[in-house]
């Protein structure tokens, strides 16, 4: 009985152990703090680089700096031009880079965002993150839910609730 029961932990590990988006769940159409959780390293590697691609409809993404690690903002033009509080936006952010380090793979690590929701309320947004580690290991953290019943490599997802 208790192997049948560490072989299910075992097997419950991988969809567990992925890099998810705290809280869950923020307003749509609104200003909010957002933090991509990196619970461990590459099969014992550190982590050196988290990479995330953002979703279209994120105008504004601004993110926290950590001692020891660069960031890197990678820009798209936008097919029409946004009015916004701050006038006119040209461009939205299409990815953001958190470079350095390293996150020992025995630590955990939260990346943080101020990003600008958009305004589709129930929809759920996917945040793609590509997990860079020492020896050339890596996590793609990419996969849609509902992809496959359990997906192995689930990408970070954001619920946009009524505002």
């Amino acid at each position: 009985m208790k192997r049948i029961l560490a072989l299910m932990l075992v097997a419950a590990l991988p969809a567990a152990a992925h890099v998810t988006i705290d809280p869950p769940e923020a307003p749509a159409n609104s200003f909010a703090r957002i933090a991509l959780r990196v619970p461990h390293g590459c099969a014992g590697n550190a982590t050196t680089a988290i990479e995330v691609t953002l979703p279209e409809g994120v105008t504004m993404a601004r993110p926290q700096p950590r001692p020891g690690w660069q960031i890197a903002v990678e820009m798209r033009a936008l097919a029409r031009p946004q009015a916004s509080e701050h006038g006119l936006v040209r461009q939205s952010p299409a990815a953001i880079a958190w470079r350095g380090g390293p996150l020992p793979d025995a630590h955990y690590e939260e990346f943080v965002m101020m990003i600008r929701t958009p305004d589709r309320p129930g929809e759920t947004l996917l945040f793609p993150v590509a997990q860079l580690c020492e020896n050339d290991t890596r996590h793609d953290w990419v996969e849609p839910p509902g992809a496959t019943p359990r997906p192995r490599q689930p990408a970070a997802t954001l619920r946009l609730a009524p505002r």
